[in-house]
């Protein structure tokens, strides 16, 4: 699935008759009936052209102006130098887990990653699943088909819940989940899911696979038979039951983010990578990453700005919505003088006065992130030496980052920085530079959450 400026991730604003599913003929080949019928929902489908190259990224478009009818859709899936994709509806009969060729959750990195993953899914009632290729690339998806039609966001919710809670998160190019959580409407606005794309197209590079990867018979009718067979499989009353308590869990979420700091920096992890949705949203998406990276990536100055420019750009639904795409530079340079004076780096004092203002206070926190930063990749060097001599360094790609960045008391966005000092293919073991204290330390008391500034801006 394409990540940047495409618009297959991103999401869009409908009218209210996108609620309904559209009564259209159906085509006349029966195997294109039931494709049509397993992904009925008709607005906002997206289309490209089929990549020539398999290392290309298909150049996804929304169509916007008119509902793609069942015919129109069995016409795309059928030709071979066309690709084309659905969204969800308010109701649906299956789900779908993407994992991108690099993921670290990828079986070619983590040979456990589908079996972690299909046990957490039988924990909610999910018992089988069926396993593609998603493109000529390498990336997996793992479709859940569903005997009965279940609320959209209900089992958008009880997937999110039910991975995490398996030390799964869901973060883009590593795990995503359609359909996605997304965010609340408000009242006469429609905000659609993201969409995914429809397998087994031709010349697409989607095959069924084996728990092994290995190629299966991938027409049509093998395709709907496992579907068949995986939905009857399933255990409804359990799912049910998943999704109550799991949309519990997410309202009790909403309404304390602000009381925990991982909470709010998920929030806006989460806004980011959902990226616009639909025209008006550049200075709330601009406040909301130059925010984050404040807060969470202790940036500032020229650092901050080039970075809340360079996520923007980056992010879905940018080219389609954003409307000051030609003075971006600009909006972003005075969003990062704003969101300084208002947020200051996670573990620092509250820095809300007019010193922020200073000449020199700009070079001030660089040098703190600086250090911070050095501290940082320290701890990792530690980590790894004290594991590898241990005989406790995991060969594992996802068990090996979870226990450095448990022992370096670092995130994994911050491991990803410094991957040539842990991951196996990059790094050779040196005895790290002497450090204060060791690594086994209990960690600093939590420092105060950080609130939302009531002057908001």
């Amino acid at each position: 699935m394409p990540r940047k400026q495409a618009p297959c991730g991103s999401q869009a604003i409908a009218p209210k008759r996108a609620r309904q599913r559209l009564s259209e003929p159906l085509p006349c080949d029966p195997l294109g009936q039931r494709l049509c019928q397993l992904f009925p929902y008709p607005w906002q489908a997206i289309v490209a052209p089929a990549p020539t190259d398999a290392s290309q990224k298909p150049a996804w478009q929304t169509l916007t102006q008119y509902p793609l009818k069942p015919r129109s859709l069995w016409t795309y899936w059928q030709d071979a130098a066309q690709l084309v994709g659905v969204r969800f509806g308010p109701t649906t009969t299956h789900g779908l887990i993407d994992l991108d060729a690099l993921s670290l959750h990828h079986p070619t990195r983590d040979r456990q990653a589908l079996a972690t993953i299909r046990v957490a899914l039988a924990s909610i009632g999910i018992h089988q699943t069926l396993l593609l290729r998603s493109s000529w690339n390498g990336g997996l998806h793992l479709y859940i088909p569903l005997p009965e039609a279940v609320p959209t966001f209900g089992l958008a919710v009880a997937l999110k819940h039910c991975l995490e809670a398996h030390h799964l998160p869901l973060q883009a190019g590593q795990l995503e989940v359609f359909p996605n959580v997304k965010r609340y409407s408000k009242a006469g606005e429609y905000s659609e899911y993201n969409a995914h794309r429809l397998p087994l197209q031709p010349s697409s590079g989607s095959v069924l696979l084996s728990d092994t990867l290995q190629p299966l018979p991938s027409d049509l009718s093998s395709f709907f038979q496992q579907w068949d067979q995986a939905a009857a499989a399933q255990d409804l009353a359990q799912l049910h039951q998943a999704i109550a308590q799991a949309k519990k869990q997410h309202q009790y979420r909403s309404y304390n983010r602000r009381s925990n700091t991982a909470l709010w920096q998920q929030e806006l992890e989460t806004e980011m990578e959902q990226g616009w949705t639909g025209p008006g949203q550049t200075n709330h998406l601009l406040k909301t990453i130059g925010c984050y990276g404040v807060v969470f990536q202790s940036l500032s100055g020229a650092a901050l700005a080039h970075y809340i420019e360079r996520t923007a750009i980056n992010s879905l639904g940018y080219r389609e919505w954003c409307q000051h795409q030609h003075e971006i530079s600009r909006r972003a340079q005075e969003w990062a003088t704003a969101v300084e004076n208002y947020y200051w780096p996670l573990g620092t004092s509250p820095k809300r006065d007019h010193t922020l203002r200073l000449p020199n206070a700009a070079n001030n926190i660089v040098n703190f992130n600086q250090k911070r930063a050095e501290e940082a990749q320290t701890r990792i060097k530690q980590a790894v030496f004290e594991l590898s001599q241990q005989g406790q360094l995991p060969d594992r790609l996802t068990a090996r980052a979870e226990a450095i960045a448990s022992l370096a008391r670092c995130s994994h966005s911050t491991l990803q920085k410094y991957k040539e000092l842990w991951h196996p293919e990059l790094y050779v073991i040196e005895p790290p530079e002497p450090v204060t204290a060791t690594l086994s330390a209990p960690a600093a008391e939590p420092t105060k959450v950080l609130e939302e500034s009531p002057r908001g801006v």
